[in-house]
């Protein structure tokens, strides 16, 4: 059985790449794997640059409930066999990571920073350019 992983952020402009994986994974009798990464703020580190003492727990809990919240949006296919994967670090390395160990990558277009004019953000052009499986970008419908 092959692993469609996809990458959400808690975002809404989750949903359709989460969409699209999934009916890609209930075609194919795959497992799809949902990838959420979380990391310590840059704000959190001390005047000397270290870490402060932050709740990891506590970020790592976020970025569960960022994942949740983009599953209960989705629609998603009867049956399908899902894995959730929160994960240290950031999104880029955390999904060239997942693509390591999938069959097909799946991404939206745009996630929560950046400029919202851009077609593809930064950690997309990361991914296309570097994942070692195929990398589908599920573009943001425009309201």
């Amino acid at each position: 059985m092959g692993v469609v992983a996809v990458g959400v952020d808690g975002s809404d402009r989750s949903v359709p790449a989460l969409e699209w994986a999934a009916a890609e994974a209930a075609a194919h009798g795959h497992t799809l794997r949902v990838v959420t990464a979380w990391s310590i703020p840059v704000t959190a580190l001390s005047p000397g640059g270290l870490p402060a003492p932050y709740p990891i727990d506590e970020l790592e809990a976020d970025g569960r409930a960022a994942q949740e919240a983009v599953i209960a949006k989705a629609t998603m296919p009867e049956g399908l066999e899902i894995e959730h994967h929160v994960v240290e670090g950031g999104p880029g390395a955390v999904l060239l990571d997942a693509a390591e160990k999938a069959d097909l990558l799946v991404i939206g277009s745009r996630g929560h920073g950046g400029f919202t004019g851009l077609l593809l953000g930064s950690v997309g052009q990361q991914l296309t350019g570097h994942a070692a499986c195929p990398v589908v970008v599920v573009p943001t419908a425009h309201h």
